[in-house]
């Protein structure tokens, strides 16, 4: 019997669904290329874009930790990612602490802490990226 004849001696017929799901699968594979090839180079094409926001602060010790996410949008990892904490009482700096983040990938976040001896309750706490490194 011929691999094209069903039992009852008849010739198998390719449907319209079957035409149908191999036109959907073909489009969703086409669809998918396009957005990996968007993925590799337009959004790539952008530099990291760093910002760091203060979470928490606690009591740590003989000090304070202040608590930070540094949040990366842009399209490249920024790789030592230098954090910076300046303390201000009364128009005057105080304390100074900083921190360094190993990498930062994009469309990502990672978490920090930056460590003072003073109370960043009592004054004005200024917290943001001050470098990094691009791969």
């Amino acid at each position: 019997m011929d691999d094209d004849e069903d039992r009852s001696g008849g010739k198998e017929r390719t449907t319209g669904g079957e035409y149908a799901l191999g036109a959907l699968g073909g489009l969703l594979v086409v669809l998918l290329l396009g957005f990996l090839t968007y993925q590799a180079v337009a959004v790539r094409e952008s530099g990291a874009e760093l910002s760091v926001t203060v979470t928490s602060v606690e009591p740590s010790g003989d000090g304070y930790a202040v608590h930070f996410r540094v949040v990366n949008t842009g399209g490249r990892t920024a790789e030592q990612v230098q954090v910076s904490g300046t303390l201000s009482q009364n128009g005057s700096e105080v304390e100074q602490s900083t921190a360094t983040v190993a990498y930062v990938p994009p469309e990502s976040w990672r978490v920090g802490a930056l460590l003072f001896s003073e109370d960043p309750g009592t004054g004005r706490l200024q917290v943001g990226p001050s470098g990094y490194t691009a791969p």
